[in-house]
């Protein structure tokens, strides 16, 4: 468990199927052709974590604290925190099964997209590359 200072309160916290849900319900991208969500903000939040990016932080505190949590707050919530919130961000991430079923889902669907494509250009071919080293770093994270 994770606790986190929101709104001068200790909270401890854990990606349980509320943050899950609120996740998707964030962070999903949308089908182009439908606008139906891709049900894919938990795995991109397990991608965006274990790849190191920055913005996966904010996203993931997001997911954790309450709905009506604004972005001040949740800032706020991340400034408070006295450790390497990536860090133990990523072992309570691996703690959860709903998140690590949308991880592998999501390596699941990246997969099949990379075995199918074709590189044509320069371009193609560097942006196959980094979707493999990225699938790489999921798998071994999923380990």
């Amino acid at each position: 468990m994770l606790t986190l200072n929101f709104k001068g309160k200790d909270r401890d916290v854990k990606f349980d199927y509320a943050s899950f849900f609120r996740a998707n319900k964030l962070f999903s991208t949308k089908n182009p052709e439908t606008n139906a969500s891709n049900n894919d903000g938990a795995g991109s939040i397990w991608v965006s974590l274990v790849t190191g990016d920055d913005s996966a932080i904010f996203n993931a505190v997001s997911s954790l604290l309450p709905a009506k949590a604004t972005e001040d707050e949740i800032l706020e919530t991340i400034n408070k925190y006295d450790g390497n919130i990536s860090e133990d961000l990523i072992t309570e991430l691996k703690e959860s099964s709903f998140f690590k079923n949308a991880a592998q889902r999501w390596m699941k669907f990246t997969g099949m997209f990379v075995g199918d494509k074709k590189a044509e250009t320069e371009n193609d071919k560097m942006e196959l590359k980094v979707m493999k080293n990225t699938l790489e770093e999921v798998k071994q994270s999923l380990s």
